[in-house]
Formats: C-alpha cells, structure tokens, sequence
C-alpha cells in the first residue's frame, strides 16, 4: 500500500496535495479530503488487532472496537437482513466466545473525513474441519471508524457476503451473498 503525499509515515503532504488514502493500487486524488487532520490512524492495526481480539475468544476485548453506547452507533448485515443498535450488537459479539473460525482482513482502502475514517476491507473467516476440510467466508466490511478519542471506534458498519465466483454461487431465484 501507498499513502498518497506521504511526507512521513502516517501523515499527509501539505495542504492542497492529494488526499492520503491508501488502497491496492496507490493513491488517488479526490476533493472530499480534509487535510488540516494527520493521518495518524493505521487501518491496516486496526483491523489486524480487531481479528486478535476474535481469534482469542475475548468478547470485551472485542466489544473495545465499537462504540456501542454512541448514538450513531449502528451496524447493518446484508447476510442477516439485521440492522444493530449499540445494545443488539453488543450481544451479537458476546457470540464471539462460542466461534471456532478465524478472522483475518485485506484492507482494500481507507479515506479519513473529519473526526471519522472509513475503512473498506476484506473479512475472511476461515474454519479448519477434519471432515469438511477448509471452509471460507469472505466478508465485503465497511465501517465508519471515530478516531478522535483515546482509541478508535467503529461507528458504524455495512457488512455483506462476497459472493463465489464458482457456478455453485448461483441458486434458483439469483446468485445468493
């Protein structure tokens, strides 16, 4: 990944250079971007020690990345049909205790607007079978990350199952994900 106008590791160039996004294919100038914030978050952390915190089973650990009592708070699942309040999804991540996948995430892009960063990326759970052998899910993630306080929170979020490119994806009635 690149950061666009990248003076030093974690910060934009001066104002009037492009906006410090980072994505796959480096950066790409837009006129959303607000330049008086540092790029001090590191979304690639983020979400490498939010997937720490599922993979170790820690649901309070796990609940630290959302801010669960804030009024924007929402999260919204294509795959469930569910839209989350702060209090819906703090149980929905207390599940976390019970899960035997493992996460990990590809981050795709990350734009900072404001006192808010929106991260795109990839959620992979992957679970290992003895009989079923490896299963994947790969999950498209948005979320709105507040990065103004002690540590960042997410939001909100949009999460939506990838679907397979394999001619199994598709069912009766249109490809399902």
């Amino acid at each position: 990944f690149r950061r666009a106008g990248a003076n030093s590791p974690g910060f934009p160039g001066p104002a009037g250079s492009d906006r410090g996004v980072m994505s796959r294919g480096g950066a790409r100038p837009a006129k959303s971007w607000d330049n008086a914030f540092p790029m001090d978050f590191d979304p690639n952390m983020f979400l490498s020690q939010y997937a720490d915190a599922y993979n170790s089973r820690d649901p309070e650990r796990l609940r630290s990345f959302f801010a669960l009592d804030d009024p924007r708070f929402s999260v919204f699942e294509d795959y469930s049909g569910e839209l989350f309040d702060g209090e819906g999804y703090g149980v929905v991540l207390e599940s976390a205790f019970d899960a035997t996948a493992e996460m990990d995430f590809d981050l795709l892009r990350s734009d900072r607007f404001g006192e808010l960063t929106v991260v795109h990326a990839i959620q992979k759970l992957t679970e290992r079978d003895e009989e079923e052998g490896i299963g994947e899910v790969l999950i498209r993630a948005t979320l709105w990350v507040d990065v103004t306080g002690e540590s960042p929170r997410v939001v909100t979020g949009h999460f939506s199952l990838v679907p397979l490119s394999e001619t199994e994806c598709c069912v009766p009635g249109g490809c399902q994900g």
